[in-house]
């Protein structure tokens, strides 16, 4: 699927094992060893080192290269993390600015670009309250690519509106936001944070105690961990959906920016379609809710452009058919004969129509005639009492 990408792949044993050296030395540095020597630290290992940077160039890259020359663009990444977004993202583009608030995640960043040779990217530890500010003040001129990979699920409501708000101010004229990787609100499984249905709708009261049911141990455990007052922040952190709610809210109607909807073969074969999500698809149709369809996706992958995007909307891609829904498909000849049967069921029954004909047919003879008169002529002796 990486559509010529294919070549910046991380494939060599020896690149992974520096990598992962450099990464066990910075951001893994103090985990604690017992988790990393389990399936699920070694898990977090492994996708730290090339999970999403290989999934990145196989499936995020070419889907942006339908909205943008990438080799030209100039991008900047706000929670770049430990940049396995960033250095894909810097193989194929001019320059690329990732920000962090989490200083050993940059420090792992800057091992990564160094052991791939990537000298087209700059990389900066910023605190939460002036990230924004820092962002904003170091592109004067703007960017081509605004990236969110996996971000938005972590922050605070206020958070997520001011990053949007900033990321599209932001953008030149032609310019994409982009929007990775993040669990959507309106479905019913929480497959990001507590591995649970529902949970993700909880308000804080209900979701720090109800965290102790998780069967994911490294949630349950942090969960327990904090008072009462501190869980909304956790769980905030640990991450929450996001939805179309708060990108209504930052920029206001999404259909005329919206270009790149997850709907894509390139995001379909990294994120397939879920049951959940085509129950939200169908609710959404069949209801007309104003939900945009890229927002009834179980992960949330979308572009926003700035500009006239009518070329881009007039091929944008929709949802598939539905899979989890339907019973097999019906032969044409099936499809025929319930039409038929359905046209039949909305006329009136046979014995009703016959039942019509035949009373408006004895309407019309002698003896008809005559029985009315016999019926009128006993109705009015019945009225002046005779027998």
């Amino acid at each position: 699927m990486a559509m010529g990408f294919e070549s910046y792949k991380m494939a060599d044993p020896a690149l992974v094992a520096s990598v992962r050296e450099a990464l066990l030395q910075s951001y893994f540095a103090d985990f604690d060893p017992s988790f990393l020597n389990t399936q699920a630290g070694q898990s977090d290992i492994a996708d730290h080192v090339d999970g999403r940077y290989n999934r990145c160039i196989d499936h995020v890259l070419p889907w942006l290269a339908r909205y943008m020359k990438l080799e030209a663009a100039d991008i900047v990444e706000v929670g770049c993390g430990t940049g396995s977004s960033t250095a894909a993202f810097a193989q194929v583009s001019r320059h690329v600015s990732g920000y962090d608030i989490h200083t050993p995640s940059v420090a792992a960043a800057r091992s990564r670009m160094r052991a791939l040779g990537l000298s087209n990217v700059k990389l900066s530890v910023v605190e939460p309250a002036r990230l924004l500010e820092t962002v904003k003040k170091e592109h004067p001129e703007g960017a081509d690519v605004f990236v969110l990979y996996a971000v938005l699920e972590h922050q605070t409501p206020t958070e997520r509106l001011e990053t949007l708000r900033v990321g599209w101010e932001l953008l030149r004229p032609g310019g994409i936001f982009v929007v990775v990787d993040t669990p959507n609100r309106l479905v019913y499984y929480d497959g990001h944070t507590s591995l649970m249905p529902f949970f993700h709708l909880l308000p804080p009261e209900l979701g720090w105690p109800y965290a102790s049911r998780s069967p994911r141990a490294a949630f349950r455990s942090a969960m327990a961990q904090v008072s009462a007052e501190d869980a909304p922040m956790l769980l905030t952190r640990w991450g929450l959906g996001a939805s179309h709610h708060e990108v209504e809210l930052a920029l206001g109607e999404i259909e005329p920016l919206l270009v790149g909807t997850g709907f894509e073969p390139e995001i379909l074969s990294m994120f397939p379609v879920t049951l959940d999500e085509e129950l939200l698809r169908v609710y959404v149709e069949r209801s007309g809710a104003r939900v945009p369809m890229a927002f009834t996706r179980n992960t949330l992958n979308f572009v926003l452009r700035k500009g006239d995007n009518t070329d881009f909307i007039g091929r944008r891609s929709g949802p598939p058919p539905l899979q989890h829904l339907v019973n097999p498909p019906l032969s044409s000849a099936q499809t025929e004969r319930i039409r038929e049967l359905e046209q039949r069921a909305a006329t009136p029954p046979l014995r009703y129509q016959l039942a019509d004909q035949l009373n408006s047919a004895f309407k019309k003879t002698a003896l008809h005639r005559q029985a009315r008169k016999l019926v009128q002529w006993s109705l009015e002796r019945t009225r002046r009492g005779s027998r």
